[in-house]
């Protein structure tokens, strides 16, 4: 059941219910489960078309139960703050009742004289995309683990850089779309960086645990920092600093190739022990 980069930004078209409410359409995984990456990129999206003109801050994302991707889901928003500078949004995703997900959003406005003083840590010196050989889009489609299970995360190439499997189990990958974007959209380009950022940053915990293990996306924060060039690729330098018990942390830091630092982001990850 494979997407292609066309079927995800179709997915993205959220149909808009009412100013406040949008319904969007799921891709296909196992079990059924909703894609994490993918439902907090629409949620992004749904905010963000109640914040017209501003572009994505920072988004901050609870998964509270895996939901049906054969169905659809609701996206109802909130205003919380409207500002000079930010506006602050809460989204709710549903499935009749049940509530799948919590995402606060923030959005700002372009302020004048804002860069001075900015600083950033600087891009990892690394070997160009092109001279890398290529690999599969991601690690439950490698030989390492069940060929086809997560083939709906198709929709975007990557190479690796660099993995290391001693915690923090450092891994550097090249990442770009698997094909031609839209005209540039400050949403839709900050949901799909989101979504990538949720998608391989589960591979350095894997292995700085020892292993591929059946996970759940407990929670999901992405700081945008500057707009993202997809055109071209991108460098996503992740790691796992920190596990204890069942409770696994991702993070990442993720440049344009011209080494300006698109955003920084934080997920961590539930390992559920196994039921008697």
């Amino acid at each position: 059941m494979p997407s292609s980069l066309a079927d995800v930004l179709a997915s993205l078209d959220l149909t808009r219910l009412d100013s406040r409410s949008f319904s969007g359409e799921q891709l296909p995984a196992p079990a059924n489960h909703i894609l994490g990456g993918h439902i907090s990129a629409q949620a992004l999206l749904a905010a963000s078309l109640t914040a017209p003109d501003r572009a994505p801050h920072s988004v901050h994302t609870y998964f509270l139960r895996p939901g049906d991707a054969r169905r659809p889901v609701q996206f109802d928003v909130v205003d919380l703050q409207e500002g000079r500078t930010f506006s602050a949004r809460r989204v709710t995703a549903r499935q009749d009742d049940q509530i799948l997900l919590e995402a606060m959003s923030s959005f700002t406005a372009l302020v004048p004289g804002a860069e001075a003083g900015g600083y950033q840590p600087t891009c990892p010196t690394v070997p160009a995309p092109e001279s890398l050989p290529v690999v599969p889009p991601h690690l439950a489609e490698s030989s390492e683990a069940t060929a086809g299970q997560w083939a709906s995360l198709r929709w975007f190439e990557r190479r690796i850089v660099e993995e290391e499997s001693a915690p923090p189990a450092r891994s550097l990958i090249w990442w770009r779309p698997d094909g031609e974007l839209p005209e540039h959209d400050a949403a839709r380009t900050a949901a799909l960086v989101a979504y990538l950022s949720a998608v391989t940053l589960t591979e350095p915990v894997y292995r700085a645990r020892g292993r591929i293990g059946t996970s759940l996306q407990r929670d999901h924060s992405v700081w945008f920092h500057a707009p993202a060039d997809l055109s071209d690729w991108l460098l996503y330098d992740q790691s796992s600093p920190s596990s204890t018990e069942a409770l696994a942390l991702g993070s990442g830091s993720m440049f344009n190739r011209d080494g300006t630092l698109v955003c920084t982001v934080r997920q961590e990850l539930y390992f559920a022990p196994p039921r008697g």
